[in-house]
């Protein structure tokens, strides 16, 4: 298992749609690679990619860049969209917590957080993705009027965000406590990530907020 991590961590190297967060001008290369003024949605812990090339592909008028701190995960979407030519999609190695700081001109309308670790326990809340912290760092790349969707299958992620959103006096667009249970065609419902099909199957009820930090 851990010759097939490195084996695919040198391969994701390889690949012209992945970026890591220690190169130099990271964010100048990302833009070039991109190449066109489309607006950039970033998913923070993309994992696989599956889901970040899904998006690319069904909505091509955007630019798609999927975040996730293992390199190794990201090969196989990374991989896919470059053999399959889907060139509005990207990839980044690098922890969210740096995000604030590797970008000064990379801007995004549109954070997506899909099913991210809950962190359960109560000393652990600082490294929710949609804690108070993690918040604040998005206000430096997050443009005027831009919206974070939140997808989940945890009720205390579910409610913790709620709660953060009312504290901090946030702008709440759409809470759905289900957002299967009707028959609407919210965007966020075209494509479902794989823990989203597997959870659906599994008789699970999705959540989902859209909210703004402006």
């Amino acid at each position: 298992m851990a010759r097939t991590k490195l084996r695919k961590l040198q391969q994701v190297k390889e690949l012209s749609n992945v970026f890591h967060h220690e190169t130099e001008n990271v964010e100048t290369d990302i833009l070039n690679y991109f190449n066109n003024d489309k607006e950039i949605t970033f998913e923070i812990g993309c994992g696989h990619g599956e889901y970040t090339v899904n998006l690319a592909y069904h909505f091509p008028g955007r630019n798609y860049l999927g975040i996730d701190v293992k390199g190794s995960r990201l090969f196989k979407g990374a991989d896919h969209a470059d053999k399959a030519g889907i060139d509005n999609v990207a990839f980044l190695i690098s922890r969210a917590e740096k995000l604030h700081v590797l970008f000064k001109s990379l801007k995004t309308s549109e954070i997506i957080i899909p099913f991210p670790d809950p962190h359960v326990k109560r000393r652990s809340a600082k490294h929710r993705l949609v804690s108070p912290e993690f918040l604040a760092r998005y206000k430096y790349f997050l443009t005027p009027g831009g919206r974070i969707h939140l997808k989940t299958d945890d009720e205390m992620l579910y409610n913790y965000a709620l709660e953060t959103i009312e504290k901090l006096s946030l702008r709440l667009h759409i809470n759905k406590s289900n957002l299967y249970g009707d028959e609407d065609e919210l965007m966020i419902k075209k494509v479902r990530t794989r823990y989203e099909e597997h959870f659906l199957q599994e008789g699970r009820i999705i959540k989902y907020v859209c909210f703004g930090l402006h």
